[in-house]
C-alpha cells in the first residue's frame, strides 16, 4: 500500500508580509483582491490563516473556524465547496 506524502510548510505571523511579496501577490493582498476561497472574505495580513496549490491555482483561507474546518476537510478529499482561487 503506497503512502501519499504531505509537506507541511509554516509561514510565521511575522513573515506573511515576505511570503506575499515572494509570490508577486503584496500588492492583491493590500487591495483586497484575495479572497477566502471558503467564504470570499478579502485575505489581509492578519487575518491569513492558509495557502495551498490545486489545479494550478493558489487558495487561500481566512481565520474563521468554519472556513479553516471546511479548508482542511476540502484538502483530505472531503467536500470540495471553494470557491476560487489566485492564478500563480
Amino acid at each position: 500500500m503506497k503512502r501519499e506524502s504531505e509537506i507541511i510548510r509554516v509561514i510565521y505571523h511575522k513573515d506573511v508580509t515576505e511570503f506575499f511579496k515572494s509570490l508577486g501577490l503584496f500588492d492583491k493582498l493590500t487591495s483586497g483582491e484575495i479572497l477566502c476561497s471558503v467564504c470570499g472574505e478579502k485575505i489581509t495580513i492578519e487575518n491569513f490563516r492558509a495557502v495551498t496549490r490545486k489545479s494550478g491555482k493558489l487558495l487561500f483561507c481566512c481565520n474563521k473556524d468554519a472556513c479553516i474546518q471546511e479548508f482542511i476537510s476540502s484538502l483530505k478529499g472531503g467536500k470540495n465547496d471553494i470557491v476560487s482561487g489566485t492564478d500563480h
